[in-house]
């Protein structure tokens, strides 16, 4: 047995609507990129942002659909009676729920994985054993469940850094509010580190979370404005 329940019975479903605020704000992000991508092609970056962003969603999928599958079996057991430890773990037998979650994971870091790469280019690492390595400590991470939340924390360690060093350069308001909404999302895999420790750290974690992809909505919308004034601009 092993424990894949980690929120507190008072937040089961609270959860999955953040993770839906999450997916709709990365697809927003994905489809904007895709967008810029087809007005100027040679720009390969707007495309690699799609796909990371497109990962990054399909990853609260796969948690959101997983998620609700336990929440579901939650609830029955409570309905039928059975003692409430029942619900605080599943067994290896359950296989999509193994997958599901595993498929969490993957998709996320191989997101994070891709946005690492077009920031920091290390020359010297191949993107191929990168993703190995993701696929593997995301498999072993189903028996500790802090090194799924470590591997991303150091992948959005790096690439929040980035965002800082280009709004210090930049110093555009649109800059700051992306590193500020990456550094909370960075500061949420910090809780989720210490979920098995006590189930309120789940709770502030998916809150933190929360607001840095609301703060990412903000950005988008900050950018998107400004582009539509600039296109205004240009016609008069």
């Amino acid at each position: 047995m092993f424990r894949l329940v980690y929120s507190p019975t008072w937040f089961y479903g609270k959860d999955l609507l953040i993770d839906v605020v999450s997916v709709v704000v990365l697809l927003l992000i994905a489809f904007t990129s895709v967008k810029y991508y087809k007005l100027n092609k040679r720009n390969k970056n707007y495309l690699y942002l799609a796909i990371a962003f497109t990962l990054m969603a399909a990853s609260f999928l796969f948690k959101i659909l997983t998620n609700f599958s336990i929440y579901y079996i939650v609830l029955e057991t409570k309905t039928f009676g059975f003692i409430t430890l029942v619900y605080k773990s599943v067994r290896y037998s359950n296989l999509p729920l193994i997958i599901g979650f595993l498929m969490y994971r993957v998709t996320m870091l191989l997101g994070l994985l891709l946005l690492y790469k077009m920031y920091v280019k290390p020359e010297n690492t191949s993107f191929a054993i990168l993703a190995y390595l993701i696929l593997v400590s995301s498999y072993f991470s189903r028996h500790a469940y802090y090194m799924f939340h470590l591997t991303a924390l150091i992948f959005l360690c790096i690439i929040t850094f980035h965002y800082w060093k280009n709004y210090k350069r930049l110093r555009k308001p649109s800059n700051k509010w992306l590193a500020y909404s990456f550094a909370l999302i960075t500061l949420s895999q910090v809780f989720f580190v210490f979920v098995r420790i006590n189930e309120l750290f789940y709770v502030t974690a998916e809150l933190v979370q929360l607001t840095g992809y609301a703060g990412l909505l903000i950005t988008l919308i900050k950018v998107l404005k400004k582009g539509k004034n600039g296109e205004k601009a240009r016609k008069k």
